[in-house]
């Protein structure tokens, strides 16, 4: 599986990458195979607040399924992003095992 992690205006550390790759990586074990993964991660400010938010895309056989979350912090985020991305996952591949039923 290709991962892709890209931050805009945001600097991704060496410890948010490890986990953000593990997690795919835990993904693609649990929902596989998947064939392509992205996560953006852009830090804006709104109204002088700062906000952040990660957009996450997943390609799994025939579809493409993706998650968007804001938050104040750059963690929180990616973290809610991922467990969106998770469910998501989760609800194709129940659908999927239904359809071949």
């Amino acid at each position: 599986m290709e991962v892709k992690i890209e931050g805009r205006q945001v600097e991704i550390g060496d410890e948010l990458r490890e986990r953000i790759n593990k997690i795919f990586d835990n993904l693609d074990q649990r929902f596989g195979p998947l064939t392509h993964a992205r996560i953006s991660v852009e830090r804006h400010a709104h109204n002088n607040e700062q906000r952040a938010s990660a957009k996450t895309v997943v390609n799994v056989a025939g579809k493409t399924l993706s998650s968007t979350k804001e938050s104040a912090t750059v963690i929180g985020a990616v973290n809610e992003a991922l467990e969106i991305l998770t469910q998501e996952l989760l609800s194709h591949t129940e659908r999927s095992k239904k359809d071949h039923r």
